[in-house]
């Protein structure tokens, strides 16, 4: 029985040499292009990290309070259904990552400026994401066609500092 399994071994070991060898002799193959970037990841006020596509509103949100110039800045948000008060499932998760980048930032507060229906909503949706609603301020504005966030950010001393 012992020089049964010692006869398999070998052979399996044989046989595993010689594929791993024809394989080295194999033409390479090159890697498929990634179709998103390599790094989407962006950090926010907090030092948490998520993940933001280059050129979208998140990305554009957190990196201009990572940069920490400017005491205010606007922002489009698009993502509802044409002229209903009602958001998209790409509007939804615009909103959510919107939140959670504010959450991020807790000194930061935000004007929403547009429909005035579209505005409540949004606003409703991300206090109801935990951004508290004495940070947001509906504007209502007939005809914009987006609604416009105005994010106020509020101090820009760090969030934590070192004792001694």
């Amino acid at each position: 029985m012992t020089r049964f399994l010692l006869l398999m071994t070998s052979a399996l070991s044989i046989a595993a040499a010689t594929l791993a060898l024809q394989s080295c002799g194999a033409e390479s193959v090159e890697a498929a292009p990634s179709v998103r970037p390599a790094n989407s990841l962006v950090v926010l006020p907090d030092g948490s990290t998520m993940a933001a596509a280059t050129g979208s509103l998140s990305r554009r949100v957190s990196e201009w309070l990572a940069n920490r110039e400017g005491g205010s800045a606007d922002f489009q948000f698009t993502g509802f259904h044409e002229t209903q008060p009602t958001l998209t499932s790409k509007g939804l998760g615009r909103a959510a990552d919107l939140a959670t980048i504010l959450r991020a930032a807790p000194a930061a507060t935000i004007e929403l400026a547009g429909d005035e229906a579209q505005a409540t909503t949004l606003a409703r949706l991300l206090e109801d994401r935990g951004i508290a609603n004495e940070r947001m301020r509906v504007i209502p504005a007939a005809g914009l066609g987006a609604v416009t966030m105005t994010i106020h950010r509020g101090t820009t001393a760090p969030l934590m500092t070192a004792r001694r």
